[in-house]
């Protein structure tokens, strides 16, 4: 018989042995330890379910908690993820499920990283893919493109099972492991990259926090203190950086941009999962210099590519300072959610930007299989 309950750290062993059985992206005990209960804005909301029969994890699902403001009220939310089963667990998906979207307490529980195969069960959950076309569009800046070309080349040739197998016995590309923060500072400037630890930055990140605020109905709470953990992966240090441009002391335009490597035949790319201007600040000058840093960060890093999920959120004007860029939409709904009061004002006037999602340890990176 299946017991469902919630996940604790004593489950991490069981959840890796669980997460190699179904051939999901390797971690370390500590990378899931970092993943699952650090999260600073987790309160009292479980980092998760189990499905356990007869003393085994054999299935789960993952719950982050995520602070938002709405009308000038805190309210929670949760991003889900991590939903995977062994064999033995078939069939305790849907009960996992239901307990995650039912917590008490939480506004929504939604997803900002669903893949082609899961956005149909998705919807069969219950969940919306309340963003619609809006948000299947993303942008790619070429960094380097024969590889990006290579990439996409590859990954065609992939849709084959068989091709598939082959090409994902190895790493195509490899990783540049030097920390993102360590080009920030030989390439930028001091005032276009944030250090999460520096006081001085911490009150700017605040500052720009309460703007926000101040001008929206639904928007997620920033902080330093959140950046900081999203940039203390064990498995992956450094792999991010959070950019800025300043008005004076101010932080008048954010972006934080993060190392990924889709798949192993695939080349690492730099991935744009929050991008925000300050209120009055000229968004075009603002997104064109941030793109600038960022092209900058990608090509001593080595990566192929820039890419903007959800970019339909920003005017073709607002976006001419940017470079050359190719405009590309997902197959699927990549946003997916189901609000506690699904015709209320965080269903209605929340646009997310990815750094409400779970990006910052869902996005792979090299090596995909555990050490030997």
């Amino acid at each position: 018989m299946i017991k469902i309950r919630t996940i604790t750290p004593d489950d991490l062993p069981s959840v890796m042995e669980l997460v190699e059985k179904v051939d999901f992206p390797w971690r370390s005990q500590a990378g899931w330890h970092w993943a699952l209960f650090e999260n600073p804005q987790q309160g009292d909301i479980p980092a998760g379910f189990v499905a356990e029969r007869d003393g085994r994890v054999v299935a789960m699902v993952g719950l982050q908690a995520r602070d938002f403001i709405l009308d000038g009220t805190p309210v929670k939310a949760a991003t889900g993820h991590t939903f995977i089963a062994g064999q033995e667990g078939r069939g305790s998906g849907p009960r996992l499920a239901r307990r995650a979207l039912t917590y008490p307490g939480l506004a929504a529980v939604y997803s900002l990283n669903n893949n082609a195969s899961s956005a149909g069960l998705y919807k069969k959950l219950g969940m919306k893919a309340w963003r619609g076309e809006t948000a299947r569009s993303r942008l790619e800046w070429p960094v380097r493109p024969l590889s990006m070309g290579v990439g996409v080349a590859f990954s065609r040739l992939a849709r084959s099972d068989r091709m598939y197998d082959a090409l994902s016995a190895r790493e195509w590309f490899k990783v540049r492991h030097t920390p993102l923060a360590d080009h920030a500072r030989q390439n930028l400037q001091g005032g276009d990259w944030l250090d999460p630890a520096n006081p001085d930055h911490a009150h700017a990140v605040a500052d720009f926090d309460f703007e926000l605020r101040s001008t929206r109905q639904a928007v997620p709470v920033r902080s330093a203190l959140f950046y900081a953990y999203q940039l203390s992966d064990p498995d992956a240090p450094g792999r991010s950086v959070v950019l800025t441009t300043r008005n004076g002391s101010k932080i008048s335009g954010l972006m934080l941009a993060i190392l990924s490597k889709p798949n192993a035949y695939e080349p690492a790319g730099l991935d744009i999962v929050d991008l925000e201007v300050a209120p009055g600040a000229p968004r075009a000058a603002t997104i064109g210099r941030l793109m600038r840093s960022a092209r900058k960060i990608a090509r001593a890093s080595g990566v192929a590519r820039l890419r903007l999920i959800f970019s339909d959120r920003f005017a073709t004007a607002e976006l001419k300072g940017s470079g050359l860029r190719l405009h590309r939409r997902f197959s699927y709904d990549p946003a997916h959610a189901l609000f506690a009061d699904e015709n209320g004002k965080l269903a209605e006037s929340w646009i997310p930007t990815g750094y409400e999602g779970d990006f910052h340890f869902a996005l792979r990176v090299a090596p995909q299989r555990a050490p030997r």
